[in-house]
């Protein structure tokens, strides 16, 4: 394999910007988003994609090695390409027969299946007839192996041009009779890109010759001028597999998928809407080191390739079901400084105590392979940057995949104001009027990411085997639907108590209180519980940190189930509930309402279901919303009014509008990216994460179509993007409309991803409720 020297320079036949440009309008017009990409196997029970790794990465070892680390990835499909021997490869043109049988024997030991074969060269320098011969034996030889794929490298020599492809169509018929598919990668010389391949495929005209698409040769061959993204509409049509290889100029293609130039989830959406539905996508190359390195890098290729197409490896999946679970728990402290902006309403407020510390609460689970983890912190809300770097550096330091981590915040309107909007509006005010801002004595967006990881590190550092039980129950009398029908015909959002001009409810609560309960497995303590319920974390006000209610039901929980227990509280879809009963002048405490909700949870624990086999997997789509859209004079008044947030010099609404506005602009671009996760715990316990203020009519109808017992469904997740209403609550206006980035119908998207994920996690017959 030529993989590090310089080949001849290829001329370089690339697509014009007008085709690729007409191509990604096409993907748009058939809906194509990441959604669709990392959820595209839901749609089936047949796995469409076969995820393997080529014998490459091993290839200073015989190939047994590599077959054992390939097994021990996860990967159910290999590729046997180069290993230590005397031609290089597995398997080649010399190959004797009875030595390609064994090798098939050697790959089905390990429970794998052969998805293709490199067999390097074929004779045509000597003559057709023995590049004929040649290349029938290497079908032979695949045969015997149990592959369905010959894959060819090309020719760069142009004088071996005509010989070379006229020995493959004499041989197209042969290897089809056999089972054989025949097929050309990009690999320099006279086939670099996709047009000269498609010229190749076109010239022989056979439907048993296609394309093995290789997106870091792409840039390879190129000195990575060409791009795979502009590159890959060209072989619309033609492409039967992929090598799955990355890219990092200059000139290195020896990079773990997912870590280098190539943008795959983009190829991969082209290569599919080009009709590349189905097929093989074999890791080539890995980041080189040890055999322990190596065979890490190759369970992250397959993370990488999972988490790109949705779908799970059954290996990996049977392996981690045959492996017990184990977490650990981690808690730091969050509080920021005192004299900090405090968030949840608009004005500016200062705090000036502690009335109970904030956390950022961790749990990280692992079983086999499988690592998750969570985080709770007690805070109104993520920032998308304090997300994506938290998680990235927790990946770094622990091996967690940035995917399989979910961090929540809990809404509590007592904690700090460090991003956004109105942040941004206060901060400005007082560098304009003093040079500084002495709000701002510490940068808490830092402080908390790396207090994130810390809290995820030190959960990783003390996983212990588990047993796990889980249950609802139901709790009436503390959340309350906060939009209401009004005589006038209007819907309003807190209307005040006992207001007489209030005609019923606009929609519902959700009453179910989920539980997840930890135990040692060895002296069945309770760990950690993981509660949700839905109801908005604002019941304390004033000027002091808290982290509301959950404070209290964690207090009030550890007198039944130990001092150590840590509570994990994941709020539930209550964009539009509230503790307010209207029909009543007193206002629920926040004391009481955690106290309350503890009785509940005790009363339950007798009823908890133990999991009777956890199996950890995660599943991952994002959904690309659209935005509200404003014209430019309405963008200019709202930097206008955004000075009058905060007084009496506007009405309510207009300055929540103006502050919405500011905010889509500060979000720039046409739609919204959802991350939509889904956390199975075991075949009767899911757990959803979803970005925003979700509506609760969006998380009930999740729970009514999950197919688990136990579903929790945990909103302002990764991002807090503001209210996501249904369509019936944008029609009906209000409050949490104004105050909403998303279109109509972003909502109703988000839930369907989460339903289709918990389809795809969930065990074979079982249906939703």
């Amino acid at each position: 394999m030529k993989t590090r020297r310089q080949n001849e320079n290829p001329s370089m036949d690339t697509l014009s910007r007008r085709g690729f440009l007409t191509q990604a309008v096409q993907i748009g017009a058939a809906g194509w988003t990441l959604a669709n990409v990392e959820v595209l196997h839901a749609q089936t029970n047949k796995p469409r994609w076969q995820i393997g790794c080529y014998t490459r990465p091993w290839d200073q070892y015989d190939y047994r090695v590599a077959l054992d680390a390939i097994a021990e990835a996860g990967y159910e499909y290999v590729g046997l390409m180069t290993t230590k021997s005397e031609t290089h490869l597995v398997i080649s043109v010399a190959t004797p027969i009875e030595e390609a049988l064994h090798v098939g024997d050697e790959v089905r030991r390990r429970g794998l299946k052969v998805v293709s074969v490199y067999g390097g060269d074929i004779p045509v320098a000597r003559s057709l007839e023995a590049g004929i011969e040649g290349l029938r034996k290497l079908i032979d030889n695949c045969a015997a192996c149990g592959s369905t794929n010959l894959l060819m490298g090309g020719t760069g020599d142009r004088k071996l041009y005509d010989a070379y492809y006229k020995a493959i169509a004499e041989c197209c018929d042969y290897a089809a009779e056999r089972g054989i598919g025949i097929s050309i990668k990009p690999h320099g010389g006279l086939n670099a890109t996709g047009p000269q391949c498609r010229g190749t495929i076109e010239s022989i005209g056979h439907k048993n010759f296609r394309i093995w698409y290789d997106p870091g040769n792409i840039y390879y061959y190129s000195n990575g001028e060409l791009s795979p993204v502009v590159d890959a509409p060209s072989v619309n049509g033609l492409v039967s597999g992929m090598c799955v290889k990355d890219y990092r100029h200059p000139k290195d293609v020896l990079v773990t998928p997912g870590t280098g130039q190539v943008d795959f989830r983009v190829v991969f959406a082209l290569l599919n809407a080009g009709g590349f539905e189905g097929g093989p996508l074999v890791v080539e190359c890995l980041d080189p080191g040890d055999l322990p390195h190596t065979l890490e890098e190759a369970k992250k290729a397959r993370r990488f390739l999972e988490e790109l197409t949705g779908q799970k490896s059954q290996r990996a999946d049977h392996a981690a079901r045959r492996d017990s679970l184990e977490v650990g728990v981690g808690v730091v402290d969050i509080t920021p400084p005192l004299g900090y902006r405090m968030s949840g309403y608009f004005h500016e407020r200062l705090s000036e105590g502690v009335s109970n510390p904030l956390h950022a609460k961790a749990i990280v689970m692992r079983q086999g392979a499988t690592k998750a983890a969570m985080v709770f912190c007690d805070i109104i809300g993520l920032s998308p940057d304090v997300s994506r770097a938290a998680r990235q550096r927790a990946e770094s330091v622990t091996g967690i995949p940035a995917a399989n981590i979910l961090l929540a915040a809990t809404h509590s309107h007592t904690g700090p104001l460090y991003w956004g909007t109105l942040r941004n509006h206060f901060h400005e005010q007082a560098l304009a009027k003093s040079g500084q801002d002495p709000c701002e004595s510490a940068d808490y967006s830092a402080m908390l990411a790396e207090r994130i990881v810390q809290a995820i590190r030190q959960a990783d550092s003390a996983v212990r085997p588990v047993r796990v039980e889980a249950g609802i129950a139901q709790q009436q009398g503390l959340s309350f639907n906060r939009r209401f029908h009004m005589k006038d015909g209007t819907v309003r959002f807190n209307p005040g108590v006992l207001n007489p001009d209030i005609v019923r409810a606009a929609g519902p609560i959700d009453p179910s209180v989920g539980v997840v309960l930890f135990r040692t497995a060895d002296r069945n303590e309770a760990l950690a519980g993981l509660v949700n319920f839905a109801l908005h974390l604002d019941t304390v006000g004033g000027t002091q940190y808290a982290a509301d209610y959950p404070y209290y039901l964690e207090q009030e929980l550890r007198q039944t189930l130990g001092g150590e227990f840590t509570l994990l509280f994941g709020t539930g879809t209550c964009g539009d509930i509230n503790h307010i009963d209207v029909t009543r002048q007193e206002r629920l405490k926040t004391d009481e309402i955690g106290r309350t909700l503890a009785r509940t949870v005790v009363d339950a624990l007798a009823g908890l279901k133990a999991a009777r086999a956890p199996s950890l997997a995660v599943a991952r789509a994002v959904v690309e919303a659209p935005l509200q859209t404003f014209t430019a004079d309405e963008i200019e008044q709202a930097r206008r009014d955004i000075h009058k947030v905060g007084t009496q010099e506007l009405p309510f609404l207009d300055q929540v509008r103006a502050y919405k506005i500011l905010a889509l602009q500060w979000r720039g671009g046409p739609t919204l990216p959802l991350e939509v996760q889904v956390f199975r715990l075991s075949d009767e316990i899911a757990v959803v994460g979803l970005p925003g203020e979700v509506f609760v009519d969006l998380g009930l109808a999740i729970k009514q179509a999950s197919p688990f017992a136990t579903t929790l469904v945990i909103e302002l997740c990764q991002d807090a993007p503001g209210y996501i209403p249904t369509r019936k609550a944008f029609a009906e206006g209000s409050y949490e409309t104004v105050n909403s980035r998303v279109a109509p119908g972003g909502g109703e998207r988000m839930a369907d991803a989460a339903i289709e994920l918990l389809v795809q996690l969930a065990p074979a017959g079982t249906e939703g409720t």
